[in-house]
């Protein structure tokens, strides 16, 4: 039970990293911006690497700011670790590793063992804006910057954001907004 719980706070960090490399461009300043005259993209897609526990995960967003997000993380030899659905109709996280899912509705998408994080303000640190919080309260999942680095802080675990290239004129097909759970797979109820 401890280990199954282990595996749980692993995989609700790995999400929460993964949304934070996924939300960072590089700047030829390597800082993130403060301020509200940025404009933000008709679409972009960002390539990261997501440091948790020495542990470094690969992910992939794409993005059409304020309307759909999807979210690729991989572990080692490219194994996907999470795939992230979020629309305005409905989210899903899906966790291929535990056979696993969670889905849900509104900008608030569930973490496993951190609460809800606003997606739209990690869409703010995806197009290279500072934010103060990332959970839905504005009170935890605080980030400190440093040059191109984002940093969180979960209690005793930190989480390190590594932005690789970002494309703010991304193209990409139809199905990058379709998320399938096999039918073995248990919804997670209780975030």
């Amino acid at each position: 039970m401890i280990a199954q719980s282990n595996i749980w706070k692993g995989l609700g960090i790995s999400v929460a990293f993964v949304f934070l490399i996924s939300c960072a461009p590089r700047h030829s300043s390597g800082y993130f911006t403060s301020g509200k005259n940025v404009a933000l993209p008709d679409s972009a897609r960002v390539k990261a690497v997501v440091s948790v526990s020495q542990e470094n995960l690969s992910a992939v967003l794409f993005a059409v700011p304020n309307e759909r997000y999807r979210l690729e993380l991989s572990g080692t030899f490219g194994l996907s670790a999470a795939s992230i659905l979020w629309k305005k109709d409905g989210w899903k996280v899906v966790l291929p590793h535990n056979d696993r899912y969670m889905e849900g509705v509104g900008d608030c998408v569930s973490i496993l063992g951190y609460g809800n994080v606003d997606i739209h303000k990690f869409a703010k640190l995806f197009l290279g804006r500072r934010v103060d919080a990332l959970d839905c309260n504005g009170s935890v999942l605080t980030l400190e910057y440093e040059r191109n680095t984002a940093l969180a802080v979960f209690g005793g675990d930190s989480l390190k954001l590594e932005i690789k290239t970002i494309d703010p004129k991304a193209k990409w097909g139809g199905g990058v907004w379709n998320l399938n759970v096999p039918e073995k797979y248990i919804r997670i109820t209780e975030y």
